[in-house]
């Protein structure tokens, strides 16, 4: 009897091992720990710091999120020809996802098997938001490589994702209006589906996420990036394309109402009439600090015969980095501080919060189905073979943690206008501070762009003014 209980526990466990010998090695371990080796690197301006786990990460389930990493490593350790190279690869890939089915073979198989793991072993999907900031970024790569006609398609393309997020949520509001009125002109009984609907967003979750209100708060929402804006108007301007420069300044502004942004759009109005200026603007691009890292938080919910674990992502409010403004100094004079344009941290959080309430009921329904193979296995094998369903679960039961880490916390600006001359831009901020000498040559009719990366307590610096040699 003992003998034949020890085949059945033996049994119960090598199912156990099948099944998870064929999910990703993303199933036991968490994201966590890749994107801690690549924040590290950021601001070495050493292309040897690479972590080894992206050098060749040119292919897997996850390829394009560690392809869009090295990118951004890149660019910020200023090797911006690597940098635009690398990005280059990441929107192959992106092509490819977004101009795929929605409902593909390969992404339900993925989905199928997530249901008995977690979603980790889905292709990761860049979330739109992501792909504005990737594209924004390769305009980045074209400016200081003086090439401001493919920045400008770059800023269109990021524009246009915008444009399609803000017509999705509309849809969506659309559609829940909709079903709003159908409910409340309707003395029928809740479909199953109305039953799921409801049960989305348990009190305890809400009550969990509460404590990222007060960030989420910060902007006024996920699908319009006022540094999006601001940094296509400064593009038109250069191009010499005022009237698009004199929308997009407008836009910026709705989304981040700061007198400086306001004085740009008094002086594209101007620039309209005159089109001549005796001085050279210098815009300056800071981005600072780190999104917040994804932790993972657990929910027991109760279900018929018993209980189920969900396991989701979500942030801890600590490591949200508040922007702090940078002194701008010229020839070590102070001349103004620099003014946050978009804070990408609490846009991270408010995506991730509204995501997380209406994606629940979907990992209530994985839960549920392994607590059913679970019940299953001990009818089956009884008390061992119940333990080897836990073990299955607790070994399986893990949020998601992917994004796209090396982002920054937030984006800054500051404008300045010179008149023909040598200076010593200099930038501070506490104990960390960097330096650049600018040239202004009389009759130059193009900005000069300034790059500062303000990240793991360094601030670099680099420049482009857009004259080809």
């Amino acid at each position: 009897m003992v003998f034949s209980k020890y085949i059945k526990f033996t049994s119960s466990i090598l199912l156990t091992l099948s099944v998870t010998n064929h999910l990703h090695a993303s199933t036991f371990k968490t994201y966590t720990d890749d994107s801690n080796s690549f924040r590290s690197v950021l601001n070495e301006n050493d292309v040897n710091q690479l972590p080894e786990k992206l050098k060749d990460k040119d292919s897997g389930k996850d390829a394009v999120l560690y392809i869009l990493e090295r990118a951004r490593i890149y660019q910020v350790n200023q090797q911006y020809q690597e940098s635009l190279d690398t990005y280059k690869k990441a929107f192959e890939l992106l092509e490819k996802q977004n101009n795929r089915a929605k409902f593909s073979v390969t992404r339900v198989g993925f989905k199928a098997l997530s249901m008995m793991s977690n979603d980790s072993v889905v292709p990761y999907l860049v979330p739109p938001y992501e792909q504005v900031l990737a594209h924004i970024s390769q305009a980045k790569n074209y400016i200081f490589l003086k090439d401001i006609e493919n920045a400008g398609v770059e800023m269109r393309i990021a524009q246009q994702i915008q444009r399609e997020i803000e017509l999705d949520h509309e849809k969506e509001l659309a559609r829940k209006e909709e079903k709003l009125k159908s409910k409340m002109s309707s003395n029928s009984p809740k479909s199953e589906d109305d039953e799921v609907e409801d049960a989305k967003a348990p009190s305890e979750l809400n009550d969990a996420l509460s404590g990222l209100d007060t960030i989420a708060g910060k902007i006024k929402n996920t699908y319009q990036n006022s540094y999006a804006f601001y940094m296509a108007a400064n593009v038109w301007e250069a191009l010499g394309e005022y009237n698009d420069a004199l929308v997009d300044y407008k836009k910026a502004y709705e989304l981040q109402p700061d007198e400086q942004i306001a004085q740009d759009i008094k002086r594209v109005d101007q620039l309209n009439l005159q089109k001549t200026s005796a001085t050279t603007p210098v815009v300056i691009f800071i981005e600072q600090g780190l999104v917040p890292q994804k932790i993972e938080h657990k929910l027991t919910i109760p279900v018929p015969n018993g209980l189920i674990n969900i396991a989701y992502a979500t942030y801890e409010p600590k490591t949200y980095q508040t922007p702090q403004t940078i002194n701008i100094l010229l020839n070590n004079r102070k001349v103004q501080n620099s003014y946050v344009m978009s804070d990408i941290g609490a846009l991270a959080v408010k995506q991730l919060k509204e995501h997380t309430l209406s994606t629940v009921s979907s990992q209530v329904a994985r839960a549920t189905t392994k607590y059913i193979a679970q019940q299953q296995l001990g009818q089956q094998l009884g008390t061992l073979g119940q333990i080897a369903g836990n073990l299955l679960n607790a070994s399986t039961e893990h949020a998601d943690l992917r994004s796209w880490s090396t982002l920054p916390s937030n984006t800054q600006v500051a404008r300045l206008n010179l008149a023909p001359g040598t200076y010593n831009l200099q930038l501070d901020r506490f104990n960390s501070s960097a330096s650049i000498p600018l040239t202004v040559q009389a009759g130059m009719n193009q900005p000069i762009f300034v790059y500062a990366y303000d990240v793991n307590n360094k601030i670099s610096i680099s420049s482009s003014n857009l004259v080809k040699p």
